[in-house]
């Protein structure tokens, strides 16, 4: 019905789809089928953000904390200036979190966690 209204094609070859834990797999492979999708999305990534989030947030969160300390421990601290450091953890470090934290409430923990590793750069 998409395909027909609005003229442009859907690539299954790229497309997922995710189901419910209590989802039996009679229903999922049937759903499958019929919808001509053949890969089911467990712990994946869209546009940077998990697509799943479960029962813990912080693990779910923790490579944003993960990718903001190999960006830090990259930089050549000693050749940079006091204001320098402060426009480089400006311009990349938090920009990471911005569209992160723009959908989704991030815990505590982490944005204290986050926020200790950039002082201490």
């Amino acid at each position: 019905m998409y395909e027909e209204c609005s003229g442009q094609m859907i690539n299954k070859e790229k497309s997922s789809v995710m189901f419910s834990r209590n989802t039996k797999e009679e229903v999922k492979s049937a759903v499958m089928n019929k919808m001509g999708i053949t890969a089911e999305v467990m712990n994946e990534k869209y546009l940077g953000l998990p697509v799943y989030m479960g029962r813990s947030r912080s693990k779910t969160f923790s490579y944003i904390k993960d990718r903001i300390w190999k960006k830090i421990q990259g930089w050549k601290e000693r050749l940079l200036s006091k204001a320098g450091k402060e426009v480089l953890v400006k311009a990349v470090a938090q920009a990471m979190l911005t569209y992160a934290m723009s959908c989704f409430d991030l815990t505590q923990t982490l944005c204290d966690d986050i926020s200790t590793m950039i002082g201490r750069f």
